[in-house]
């Protein structure tokens, strides 16, 4: 069947006063507006020759607890001549309220530090000689954005040097109860935390009392800075110390690995029972998910197969005081293609930042991936085309987010094409693509996972799907569309989930029982695991979309709107939309996926 032809288009994508639509190209404009700088700590430092190879070390002074808190610093090379770090121990913690602030003395000043910093070098001091420590705060002149953005180049040589970093939870003791729970774990990974079956923890080990301790673990907010990340990936030795009790970096990772692989297979009645289990919390919690994620970087790291953009996304609500950092907090897994990929500059505004790092993207991969992380709610300083990493979201609505950029390798919208772009002056970026069709139909968004809502949305795509029919021409089931033609399922190899296309295998009649369990308002959780998540993952904060002249039907950004123009960018792994806004074209909401069927020669 001959396939339709899908002409070159003009469509310039921008926020400002952009030239009219001309012949094949795509101007994208971008304006960014100056922020105003954020308060320093008024610390006086003398200012380090060479800041790009030096940094300063913290020496606590010995003290028993109750005694002040008196500190020095030393400006060091960082490496000395045959490459071995100065650093022996780096801290990693919560910054905390930076208005309220407790007195040290360091040197021959009074400064005074956040609550949390100050109760760290409390506990962490030694009473009977000195401990030096690489401290950030305290390190690197918060009121010099020049010496920080070079320290901030640094920091890979800094945590990956350090011979340990240690991760402060806070001054509370209650972690001998988590850490009593991880360490039983580590040694008899077997034991299942259901104590209905067997053999299973210590009766005692599950009591309210340990539990609440390892949901205290769990809701600790160092977890959600963005700084930890990098901290804990690039670290040779990690100890994670709360109040007066301590716990090998090795043996918590570990422990949460199993607490993960016991709640996905044998003891998953805690997690998806209608009888609320009190761990159930745990499961779902940033220090259950984050320090996975951390064990699998500390691989990656190691065998040099960390992708930045990916990182970028799966670390995007993490917590950072200046937006700026989204970037520069991970900056130090750069590798490979992203090798040396921006040089930290707090002088810059962060929308420049933002899209210094989307234009890099672009260079670096000859593709179009990052689109496929921008979200909905835009932020009004920030083009279309450029991811707004300030955005936040919830779990529900940012796992699948996540999971949508997971697969995009499986996708090949643009065929074997790479992008044709330049950017001639700063803030627009040209490009080439192809025009499909344009948007005349679109369904209601599915806007939460109540069952409910997703009977009533899917009943309306349903109908939507059947307008869309063409005669003598065939069309993709709907269940496919709902699945964006391929599965998530847990991959043993990778201890994770894996994207797999659907190609011959047929799903309709599995999606068909899931839609008939969701019609009786039963989850269907608990008998179709994978396929749920695989199908709220593609459809969540999603509408269901018909083109105008060739029928397509495809899932796209809820933002859409009927005139919306559907295209192929080169380099592109999915369709995109964009809208007209009669001066220049706006990107909606990222990524699309459209079941268009087009010749890979006719681009």
């Amino acid at each position: 069947m001959a396939q339709p032809a899908h002409p070159k288009r003009v469509l310039e994508l921008g926020m400002g006063i952009i030239s009219k639509m001309t012949q094949c190209h795509c101007g994208l404009k971008i304006f960014c507006r100056p922020k105003v700088a954020d308060t320093a700590y008024e610390y006086i430092y003398q200012r380090m020759e060479d800041a790009r190879r030096d940094v300063r070390i913290v020496t606590i002074q010995s003290g028993e607890f109750n005694d002040p808190i008196a500190c020095d610093l030393e400006t060091v090379r960082l490496e000395d001549s045959s490459g071995t770090s100065s650093i022996t121990q780096a801290l990693s913690y919560v910054w905390g309220n930076p208005e309220i602030r407790l007195p040290i003395k360091l040197g021959k000043r009074s400064v005074s530090i956040t609550v949390n910093l100050e109760s760290a070098l409390r506990h962490l001091r030694y009473e009977d000689r000195p401990r030096r420590m690489w401290i950030d705060a305290l390190s690197i002149n918060q009121a010099d954005n020049i010496e920080k953005g070079h320290q901030v180049a640094l920091m890979r040589q800094i945590y990956r040097g350090s011979a340990e970093v240690i991760v402060w939870l806070g001054a509370s003791n209650e972690g001998e109860l988590a850490f009593e729970v991880l360490s039983e774990l580590v040694a008899n990974p077997d034991q299942h935390l259901d104590l209905d079956l067997a053999p299973h923890l210590d009766e005692k080990l599950m009591d309210r009392s340990h539990i609440d301790t390892l949901l205290g673990l769990g809701d600790n907010d160092v977890w959600r800075r963005m700084w930890i990340v990098q901290e804990c990936t690039m670290a040779q030795k990690l100890e994670f110390v709360w109040g007066s009790k301590s716990i090998k970096g090795a043996t918590l990772l570990e422990a949460l690995g199993h607490i993960t692989r016991h709640g996905r297979s044998c003891c998953s009645k805690l997690i998806h029972s209608e009888e609320d289990h009190p761990l159930r919390p745990f499961f779902i919690s940033d220090g259950n998910i984050k320090g996975r994620d951390f064990k699998d970087y500390r691989a990656r790291f190691s065998a040099s197969e960390i992708d930045l953009l990916d990182a970028m996304g799966t670390f995007r609500l993490q917590r950072a005081f200046d937006s700026r950092d989204k970037i520069y907090g991970l900056l130090g897994l750069a590798m490979g293609q992203y090798k040396d990929f921006l040089e930290p500059d707090y002088t810059l505004p962060v929308e420049q930042v933002y899209e210094a790092a989307a234009i890099q993207f672009v260079r670096r991969t000859a593709k179009f991936e990052h689109f496929s992380h921008i979200v909905q709610d835009r932020g009004v300083s920030i083009p279309s085309w450029i991811p707004d990493w300030r955005i936040p979201m919830d779990h529900d609505n940012f796992d699948a987010h996540w999971a949508r950029t997971q697969d995009l390798d499986l996708y090949g919208a643009s065929g074997s094409t790479r992008t044709v772009c330049n950017q001639s002056v700063p803030g627009k970026l040209v490009v080439e693509g192809i025009v499909v069709d344009i948007i005349s139909t679109i369904g209601s968004e599915l806007k939460n996972l109540s069952l409910d809502q997703i009977n009533s949305t899917l009943d309306e795509w349903q109908q939507i799907a059947e307008a869309a029919k063409r005669p003598g021409k065939a069309q993709s089931p709907l269940w496919r569309v709902l699945m964006n033609d391929a599965v998530r399922e847990w991959d043993v190899s990778v201890n994770g989930y894996r994207g797999k296309r659907l190609g011959g295998r047929d799903y309709g009649i599995q999606v068909e029982e899931w839609r008939e369990l969701v019609r009786q308002g039963t989850d269907p959780r608990s008998t179709h695991f994978h396929l749920n998540n695989t199908l709220v993952n593609c459809t969540l904060n999603r509408s269901l979309v018909m083109s105008e002249k060739y029928g397509y039907i495809g899932l796209g950004p809820a933002l859409v709107s009927v005139g919306d123009v559907i295209i192929i960018l080169y380099g592109g792994n999915m369709c995109y939309i964009l809208r007209n806004t009669g001066r220049f074209y706006q990107l909606v909401g990222g990524k699309s996926f459209i079941t268009i069927a087009i010749c890979r020669r006719t681009l």
